[in-house]
């Protein structure tokens, strides 16, 4: 079956939606369930750029925990049913 841009956009929205859920669950339960919450950030810290007439201010952090993995990987295997 061939791909189009179309399941693209739709394989893009269920990574999200996987990642937000799973993070969620793990915040949520990781007061019960420790290991899902156990997670790591990576990511740029503040970096700013000054020109004189335009300051421009970059950062960019992902938290990721081991729930939003499992997120992940259940929309992956979703989107392979479909």
């Amino acid at each position: 079956m061939k791909r189009t841009s179309r399941s693209t956009a739709l394989l893009v929205t269920l990574l999200l939606v996987g990642l937000i859920i799973g993070g969620v669950i793990g915040q949520v339960l990781g007061k019960y369930v420790p290991i899902l919450a156990y997670g790591e950030s990576i990511g740029i810290s503040t970096t700013t750029v000054d020109l004189g007439f335009l300051t421009i201010t970059f950062d960019f952090n992902l938290h990721m925990n081991l729930a939003g993995v499992l997120g992940l990987i259940l929309s992956i295997l979703v989107f392979q049913r479909m």
